[in-house]
């Protein structure tokens, strides 16, 4: 009796560890038959790498079991496996609310706009870094993954990372294979508000090409060699994540990600000119003011450098000068030198490049996302040839604009949202987005790996 007990204690066991890998290959196999989740398709067999990875782990562990043999050391076998079972289930159920808001009649399209903008921004870099030589093609990663919460703005999560909500991990001791952002509910109608994805993948750019330690150095020694005092360098280097995310969310974007970012941050005074040492974004006051001082880098142009001097104005406006703040008034002169140091100091991880070298922005786009801003505000005057990650670009102007001319209505704002949509998914490239070699699969699994150590 003892060993028919064991033997379908084993079997149990058994059919309770292909579950998983069978409902994820059932996911991926939905990817290939459904073209709206071809954007997919490449993070399914990412997650389904890592799930295989972590059930190979099981597998053995019931291999192992001998029902024939003692109680204690069947049963301690047992209990590993289960262990191991509900390690899988939790990295896989990270996955499955977010996969399953794809279901939603609701949300679908909004999300699939939203996964199309971050993969447009992401996979272009990704793409010249293999064409500079920075990274073989066999390196190149799925784009992030879009999902909503309930919260004040976006975020992410990169690649490698393990979220968490401050006292429990999500994925338990799983890490993240593919990068994730998270999206408030209440942004997906304003298609506008998808700027802030532009900075999210910025952190994912950083996290993909190893950028932090070269870009703190950068920031170390390019400040200290200028003079800048120790105080104002560690602010420097306590904000780097944040405001290289905001420069490339403008080289990817253009001056309207500044638009969006300065409503966002529209908050309290003390909340915007107060210092929190706690938290790893520049004070607000400076932030927009240094966003603006970069935009006048894009371009020399009358649209450009009148497009800063504007946000310059309204934010002063609003929040007047910096009464006699001595590190408020300091900060603006190192300005410069941070755009130096991160953008335009070449590196030899980047085979001798600059950042902006690999996200470029040039007068010429930000003419086009001008052009394309009567488009989306009526529907007149189609653009024939806007990136897909400058079609919110130009739908926040298109609201600002109407704004400031006081003719903003929820009809109007329901129909830019609506263009927003229709244009990405009519000009997005048809096709499975991203994909991987066996060294890929192996950097893939590698992540379930890291949780046995």
């Amino acid at each position: 009796m003892l060993a028919q007990t064991f033997a379908l204690r084993k079997h149990e066991l058994n059919r309770r560890v292909e579950s998983l890998p069978e409902e994820v290959k059932k996911w991926r196999t939905a990817t290939e038959a459904e073209i709206d989740k071809n954007a997919h398709f490449s993070q399914l067999q990412a997650i389904e790498i890592l799930v295989n990875a972590l059930v190979n782990k099981q597998r053995t562990g019931i291999n192992n079991l001998n029902a024939n043999g003692a109680a204690e050391a069947f049963n301690v076998g047992c209990f590993d496996v289960v262990r191991n079972i509900i390690r899988a289930q939790k990295a896989w159920d990270f996955f499955r609310d977010k996969l399953d808001l794809r279901h939603s009649p609701a949300h679908r399209d909004s999300l699939w706009v939203a996964d199309t903008i971050a993969w447009d921004c992401h996979r272009p870099v990704m793409d010249r870094a293999v064409q500079f030589g920075i990274i073989n093609s066999s390196h190149l990663r799925e784009p992030p993954l879009i999902y909503c919460t309930a919260d004040f703005s976006p975020a992410t999560w990169v690649r490698g990372s393990r979220p968490n909500d401050g006292r429990d991990f999500d994925l338990g001791e799983t890490f993240l294979p593919i990068p994730v952002i998270e999206m408030p509910w209440d942004h997906l109608g304003s298609a506008w508000e998808y700027l802030a994805l532009h900075h999210e993948v910025g952190h994912d750019i950083e996290a993909d090409l190893k950028l932090r330690p070269v870009l703190l150095q950068s920031i170390q020694q390019t400040l200290s060699q200028a003079g800048v005092p120790a105080n104002r360098i560690s602010l420097w280097l306590a904000w780097e994540g944040e405001i290289f995310a905001d420069l490339c969310g403008l080289q990817l974007a253009g001056p309207a990600f500044t638009n969006a970012l300065m409503r966002l941050i529209m908050l309290p005074a003390g909340a915007v000119k107060g210092f929190d040492e706690d938290d790893p974004h520049p004070t607000h006051y400076t932030r927009i003011l240094m966003n603006a001082a970069y935009i006048r880098t894009l371009g020399n142009t009358p649209a450009i450098q009148g497009h800063a001097n504007e946000i310059e104005a309204l934010w002063k406006s609003i929040y007047g000068d910096t009464a006699g703040d001595a590190m408020l008034d300091a900060l603006p002169q190192d300005f410069p030198l941070v755009f130096k140091a991160l953008m335009d100091t070449k590196f030899a991880v980047l085979k001798n490049r600059t950042v902006r070298d690999l996200v470029p922005f040039t007068a010429v786009d930000d003419t086009k996302i001008r052009g394309a801003v009567k488009f989306f505000r009526t529907g007149n005057n189609r653009p024939s040839n806007l990136p897909i990650r400058h079609t919110v670009s130009a739908a926040r102007i298109a609201i600002d604009d109407a704004a400031n001319e006081g003719s903003v209505t929820n009809q109007m704002s329901g129909d830019i949202h609506k263009r927003v949509g229709e244009y990405v998914r009519e000009t997005a490239p048809s096709g499975l987005r991203g994909g991987g070699a066996d060294e890929h699969e192996k950097f893939i699994a590698s992540f379930s790996e890291r949780m046995f150590r």
